[in-house]
């Protein structure tokens, strides 16, 4: 058995708190709510003739972040599949089922259904089973595995579950509910920063499930191997062109198909070269972009929250412990100063 290595998930109420609360008493009004957001299905309660349903929600770029509660025990169907996205679906606390053909999927906290995009299934959620959902457009999430795998992507088949009791899928939450903070507070002048925390969160989800590309590439159950010196190539490229890849608010996976390579390969370069990562790496530049920001800019015009988000800063906090650390000093008296 996989040993458990996330932390608690939050409650229901602790999630998406800026988005109002859609509410509904009927299983039609929470059929039609539920249906405009992902697609048609038949709802039927299992024990009442009604439900109690709570949703909350937010899009952004084709990915969303919804929590969804009907109250009472449902039966969910979809015919044909889900078609244009992906949805992984985490019980906040409770049990639910998933029937695939003849697979069953058993949910729970520590395990994710992922509903196929292209068969029939059927869903039974327990009373009291709060789920936190991402939707993830079927445009995206290939993009992102095209940046990933280094190769077209025209068939991408997810698996119908994702652990979230092991190193992956733990690094996948943490990126959920990491994305989740930034889009329950989306700002104007902050796109750059929920574009890379979106890259980051369809990345990790590659990396936590199963799925048809990894597979074909031999990548789920072997690392690649990769011989380099220290002056790697790929790896010096790749150092001149995070600082301007930070100046244009490029994430990893597009400076990666800049430079010609998918993420892996880069990821094993980089690793075997300095033992670090790209993101590690982009952020230290981040970092020095911030800086110059803060240097020229007008504090009477300008703030540090504005200035991180300008420089990709998903969370003020982690921003300004990281850039204390890194320059021994606040942004904000960094900002003082100019």
């Amino acid at each position: 058995m996989a040993s458990r290595v996330r932390g608690v998930l939050p409650r229901p109420s602790e999630l998406l708190m800026s988005r109002p609360t859609t509410r509904a008493a009927s299983v039609d009004e929470a059929h039609e709510t539920v249906a405009g957001i992902f697609c048609e299905h038949n709802l039927a309660p299992i024990e009442r003739r009604e439900v109690n349903m709570t949703l909350r929600s937010v899009h952004d770029g084709g990915v969303g972040i919804q929590t969804l509660d009907y109250g009472e025990a449902v039966r969910i169907g979809v015919g044909g599949g889900l078609q244009g996205f992906y949805l992984v679906q985490i019980p906040l606390r409770g049990r639910a089922t998933m029937e695939v053909g003849h697979a069953l999927v058993e949910s729970s906290p520590d395990v994710a259904t992922v509903p196929p995009i292209d068969r029939s299934f059927a869903m039974r959620w327990d009373a009291g089973v709060p789920t936190l959902i991402c939707y993830v457009s079927l445009e995206r999430l290939r993009a992102v595995a095209r940046a990933v795998y280094g190769v077209d992507v025209e068939r991408l088949q997810l698996g119908l579950h994702l652990r979230l009791d092991t190193p992956a899928g733990a690094d996948f939450l943490s990126a959920l509910l990491s994305h989740h903070e930034v889009l329950d507070r989306a700002t104007a002048d902050g796109e750059y920063a929920r574009k890379l925390s979106a890259d980051l969160l369809l990345a990790r989800l590659l990396g936590a499930v199963d799925n048809s590309v990894s597979r074909a590439l031999d990548a789920w159950t072997s690392a690649e191997q990769v011989r380099v010196t220290p002056g790697d190539a790929l790896v010096r490229r790749f150092e001149e062109a995070i600082e301007s890849g930070a100046a244009l608010g490029e994430s990893v996976l597009e400076i990666a198909e800049g430079l010609g390579v998918p993420l892996r390969t880069l990821q094993s370069h980089v690793r075997a070269v300095n033992g670090s990562t790209p993101t590690a790496m982009l952020r230290g530049a981040q970092l020095r972009r911030a800086r110059e920001l803060l240097e020229n800019a007008d504090p009477l015009r300008e703030t540090v929250t504005s200035i991180a988000q300008q420089a990709g800063f998903t969370h003020l906090g982690r921003f300004s412990t990281e850039y204390r650390r890194h320059f021994a000093e606040s942004p904000t008296d960094t900002l003082r100063r100019s």
